[in-house]
């Protein structure tokens, strides 16, 4: 669970985990990223929040139920070469990069609440 978002970030619950493999199955059909598929309409489709279909996708991609899952703007899909998997994987490190950036600066920013301004490590 992330810290502030308890509510949301919970493990998946029995009835998540039983969707799942109907999510692997309707994204694995969908192949290349013009046939992305929005995740508001998987979100309709399957009863979901956005957040939780989220952590349901992070799930499959942690688990290895589907290689190459990937997303876009359009949605989600599976990558159908290497290009469209490197695509998706520099897109993932741009996005740590900037909350990296958020996260060095709210650090720096403890110091006017009476903290160090050091930067931690992950928790």
């Amino acid at each position: 669970m992330i810290k502030n978002f308890e509510n949301i970030t919970y493990e998946l619950n029995a009835d998540e985990l039983e969707i799942v493999p109907l999510i692997v199955k309707g994204i694995s059909m969908r192949k290349g990223k013009n046939s992305a598929v929005s995740g508001t309409l998987i979100c309709e489709k399957m009863n979901l929040h956005g957040a939780r279909l989220r952590k349901i996708i992070n799930y499959i991609r942690v688990n290895n139920l589907i290689y190459g899952l990937c997303s876009c703007s359009k949605g989600y899909y599976t990558a159908t070469n290497i290009n469209e998997l490197e695509d998706c994987i520099i897109s993932l490190r741009q996005r740590i990069s900037s909350q990296v950036k958020v996260l060095n600066a709210m650090e720096g920013q403890t110091m006017m609440f009476g903290g160090t301004g050091q930067l931690s490590i992950f928790e």
